[in-house]
């Protein structure tokens, strides 16, 4: 049980940085190319629409990877 339990805390926590690490490229690529295209207001709009996609995307390859066991729920 205890092996369980860390293997899961560990999957948590490796999805919670992996998450982080996608919307921070999400928010550095938004702005650069809203600003590019745009001006500052339209980099942040970029910036915020970048890290939604990151991470939206990160959470499906994460789903397609390891998919949840049906015997747990």
């Amino acid at each position: 049980m205890e092996t369980s339990n860390a293997r899961s805390k560990f999957r948590r926590n490796l999805g919670y940085g992996l998450s982080a690490i996608a919307i921070a490229v999400g928010l550095k690529y938004g702005f650069d190319f809203g600003n590019q295209i745009s001006g500052p207001l339209m980099g942040v709009v970029g910036a915020i629409s970048g890290a939604v996609f990151c991470a939206l995307t990160l959470d499906f390859i994460i789903e397609l990877v390891f998919p949840e066991r049906k015997d747990r729920q």
